[in-house]
């Protein structure tokens, strides 16, 4: 059993996740400093609300869907729909380009689509480990992969020639 008590496991959660948090949260498309809030918020959550695992593989789950469903949470939140005034607009500086065509495409998967590959391409787990912590069937991560290559395919048929 696996409980959250503690320096020694705050410590172990930073080794453990942050990374694959801040991965995952810029898979779905946040950028860094939302991506360090949701890593925070969850570490935070994990601390206060003493959880108990199964086994590491349990905990490593929850935290993956933890931080999936707060990345959706947060795209789906009113403030980022809301628009600026075009005199705001203009004062902004442009975004920085990292001139990667396939992280954006990556990017723009869908929700579910893309929470494949980033544990699959990106986190290196096997379709197998992916199912059981996303909670479906290795078939699904299966299918779901199969679609993001053709849907990358088609947004990078250009991009890659």
């Amino acid at each position: 059993m696996y409980d959250w008590h503690g320096e020694e496991d705050a410590a172990r959660f930073v080794r453990t996740y942050a990374d694959l948090i801040l991965r995952l949260c810029l898979s779905h498309g946040l950028d860094r400093a939302d991506a360090q809030d949701i890593c925070q918020d969850l570490f935070l959550k994990l601390l206060t609300q003493r959880r108990s695992f199964r086994s590491a593989e349990h905990e490593t789950a929850f935290v993956i869907r933890a931080a999936g469903n707060a990345c959706k949470n947060l795209l789906r939140a009113p403030h980022r729909s809301r628009a600026a005034s075009l005199s705001e607009a203009l004062a902004a500086p442009a975004p920085e380009n990292d001139g990667s065509e396939v992280l954006a495409a990556v990017r723009a998967l869908p929700h579910r689509c893309r929470d494949a590959v980033a544990l699959c391409c990106i986190e290196g787990y096997s379709a197998d480990e992916a199912a059981r912590l996303l909670g479906i069937s290795s078939a699904a991560v299966r299918k779901r992969l199969e679609r993001a290559r053709k849907l990358l395919k088609t947004d990078l048929k250009g991009a890659l020639i």
